[in-house]
């Protein structure tokens, strides 16, 4: 009896629509090593997706702005490795959405980093998306990750939506199941600088 072939597995598209309101649906994203991402504008005017840099990850979209003209479609295939973009939709370099959207390959993760001091802390993006993903396709995931050596920050949230949660900086970590997608607040050691100190995360589904 002949050996079973190990045949590659079908290429995966997935759509991601542009609405009026410059809105992507769906917001956030889990997708695999190697699949397509379309991108399909029905805004009424001509756009570019444009990715934000999420360090030390690397890039989703190495060009980082794809233009979709009106009423057009256009993608890319992702890398085969683990990574993840926040991105907004731009018309002539004007972002025209509220808050970022999210693709994550694998296990990401979305990064945010942390300079300053134990006293007086800097997050970077003060703002970040993580898709809420699912245990079919892969939970969105997040690293809250120190780049001060040595030092390990202290955070609290009204509503920690990661298990087993972030009660400090470290490791990344998923999305809890169950999390509805919303804007979540955190906070770490207070600081007199407007911003500095906390930040918000923002599941995208």
């Amino acid at each position: 009896m002949a050996a079973a072939r190990n045949l590659p597995l079908p290429e995966v598209t997935h759509s991601i629509a542009i609405d009026a309101s410059f809105s992507a649906s769906p917001a956030g994203i889990v997708v695999g090593y190697g699949d397509t991402v379309n991108f399909t504008n029905n805004s009424g005017s001509d756009i570019t997706v444009q990715f934000l840099s999420n360090s030390p990850g690397q890039a989703l979209y190495p060009s980082m702005g794809l233009p979709v003209s009106n009423g057009s479609s256009a993608g890319f295939q992702v890398p085969s490795v683990d990574c993840a973009a926040n991105y907004n939709i731009q018309v002539n370099g004007v972002v025209e959405n509220s808050q970022p959207f999210v693709i994550q390959v694998g296990n990401g993760p979305m990064y945010v980093l942390i300079t300053g001091t134990i006293s007086d802390p800097d997050f970077e993006p003060g703002t970040v998306a993580v898709p809420l993903g699912n245990i079919t396709t892969g939970l969105g995931m997040l690293q809250m990750k120190s780049q001060v050596p040595n030092i390990v920050f202290p955070l609290s949230w009204g509503s920690d939506p990661f298990n087993p949660g972030f009660s400090q900086s470290g490791p990344a970590q998923p999305v809890k199941t169950g999390t509805t997608p919303g804007e979540y607040s955190y906070s770490g050691t207070n600081s007199p600088r407007e911003r500095a100190g906390g930040g918000r995360v923002i599941i995208q589904n």
